[in-house]
């Protein structure tokens, strides 16, 4: 670590950044249960709205008129992205809240990005498959789905946002029992003013 320092122009008598937090006191704890909690419960009630919204999309195709499709998909997307929003920005939030003080959070957020974008390329992957399988050949020169596409396509997006949503639920119980538990970490405590 020493000749590493020394490469990068480092003083090696000079504590590491990790080092220097920890000696400064600015080291972080492990989440409050309670702050978790009440965190917890607003990203479920999200997750569960846009993935309601998800399974009734395809309710779309029952009204006649197209004005009337376009007004009622406007109207669902505003709420999806409204719930959207709400649940990936906290569910970001309680990702970096229930990591533990001593863990390397560039490895375990990197992690969890690279995690989620490997989930969205998987779910592109199977949605549009699934989407092809009701590829709609009739009318040259046009790509068009049928409904019975979007359904299934719609209802496994759906059921994944459920899935995950309990997954999420599982880990936030977890944490919260930690929370609980959590003794301080006698390293991340500040030292004693002399």
């Amino acid at each position: 670590q020493q000749q590493q320092q020394q490469q990068h122009g480092q003083d090696p008598s000079q504590p590491t950044t990790m080092e220097r937090q920890v000696s400064e006191g600015t080291a972080r704890k492990w989440a409050n249960a309670e702050m978790l909690s009440k965190k917890g419960s607003i990203l479920m009630v999200a997750t569960l709205g846009f993935g309601t919204i998800e399974f009734l999309l395809p309710c779309i195709a029952l009204f006649e008129e197209a004005s009337s499709r376009d007004r009622a998909y406007f109207l669902g997307t505003v709420f999806f992205g409204g719930f959207f929003g709400v649940a990936f920005s906290l569910f970001q939030d309680l990702t970096w809240d229930m990591l533990p003080a001593d863990v390397d959070f560039a490895n375990a957020m990197g992690f969890s990005t690279m995690s989620r974008l490997l989930g969205i390329g998987l779910g592109n992957f199977v949605g549009g498959l699934m989407l092809d399988m009701f590829l709609d050949t009739s009318t040259p020169g046009l790509v068009l789905y049928g409904v019975k596409g979007y359904i299934l396509m719609c209802f496994w997006s759906g059921g994944s946002v459920f899935l995950s949503s309990a997954l999420a639920r599982s880990a936030l119980r977890m944490a919260q029992e930690v929370g609980t538990k959590a003794e301080p970490i006698p390293s991340a405590e500040p030292a004693a003013a002399a």
